[in-house]
């Protein structure tokens, strides 16, 4: 029970903090998408907008991950680098860098939030046929 209870409590104090880690977001396009892969590719080839596409693919989702407070570009192309694997995706095609208003800050307190400018990537996650 007592293990229970510390682990609530790191779990609420964690969740706590606002904007201080990237995000990550994945929205299906495939009909009857499975979020579980049970064999991630190898590597993953990242296409930035305007880059030609010389293969035949299978569109699996739109991708995009957003970055922390002191988050950098590097780190960010890794996580989405992450994120296509982790959903079974071989490629990205169509990278659009932009930057969105994020907000940091702790929950429980009466500090004000503070609004920041991220750097935000964003694409479409494709299988390679």
């Amino acid at each position: 029970m007592k293990k229970i209870l510390v682990f609530t409590v790191l779990a609420v104090v964690a969740s706590s903090c606002l904007g201080y880690n990237s995000k990550e977001i994945f929205t299906p396009t495939k009909e009857g998408f499975k979020a579980d892969c049970v064999t991630p590719p190898a590597e993953v080839q990242l296409l930035f907008d305007g880059e030609p596409v010389t293969f035949q693919y299978e569109r699996i989702g739109l991708i995009e991950v957003q970055a922390e407070y002191t988050g950098n570009e590097k780190d960010q192309l890794k996580t989405l680098t992450n994120l296509a694997k982790s959903k079974c995706c071989d490629a990205v095609i169509g990278i659009k860098k932009g930057y969105v208003t994020r907000e940091m800050g702790l929950v429980f307190t009466n500090d004000p939030s503070q609004n920041y400018q991220a750097v935000s990537f964003s694409g479409i996650a494709v299988k390679k046929k």
